[in-house]
């Protein structure tokens, strides 16, 4: 997400509002999950924005909030995202994705990316209509799969995704770039590593 900091910056005139942007967006992504009142990732979005905007007093320009919300869709990935899939899609990997955004969102982020050739599937919590770390967004996705839950594992550098997944009974691996930190309380990963190519050394090891 570092990538929408510039654009916090011209809007809010603090880079960091971006961090604190996206601390509200998990909140209330959790907010509406356990009061049952679903919104899609990219509404819960806009209105985390509003909220900040509000909080701090910004006026915020419709541009500037298309510029923010538009720039979701378009995130780069990380320079040694593509060629480690690629080594655990040779390796014989079945690869999917899971993620909180609405099924449109994810389609966008698939094709700017270029990642999507990767997966077999993207799939969206919007199915079950509750946000990770949901325990039944896990359990459903094993369902959808026909797998067993001890047969997946997590990949990702949230630790809440990540203690999610695991107390849902998947394995999990944890990419704990620059700033990223497991929460402490619970079960802990397998895997535990800087960057994704060494995610994929430990798998094919």
């Amino acid at each position: 997400t570092d990538a929408l900091r510039p654009y916090f910056e011209r809007a809010f005139g603090d880079g960091a509002a971006l961090d604190e942007w996206f601390s509200l967006l998990l909140q209330y992504s959790l907010v509406v999950t356990v009061a049952d009142s679903y919104a899609d990732f990219g509404t819960v979005g806009r209105a985390a924005l509003e909220m900040l905007a509000k909080a701090k007093g910004v006026q915020l320009a419709p541009e500037d909030e298309t510029r923010i919300l538009q720039g979701v869709l378009t995130l780069p990935p990380h320079p040694e995202v593509p060629a480690s899939l690629e080594r655990l899609r040779a390796a014989g990997f079945r690869m999917v994705t899971l993620t909180n955004s609405g099924p449109a969102a994810v389609t966008a982020q698939m094709q700017n990316t270029g990642l999507g050739k990767y997966f077999e599937e993207s799939i969206s919590v919007d199915a079950v209509r509750r946000f990770k770390p949901d325990l039944e967004v896990y359990r459903s996705t094993a369902s959808h799969l026909g797998v067993g839950p001890g047969e997946l594992m997590l990949v990702a550098a949230h630790a809440w995704d990540v203690l999610g997944a695991l107390q849902a009974g998947w394995r999990a691996a944890f990419v704990a770039r620059p700033g990223k930190v497991l929460f402490p309380l619970g079960p802990q990963p397998e895997i535990i590593a800087p960057d994704m190519k060494a995610v994929a050394d430990a798998l094919l090891r």
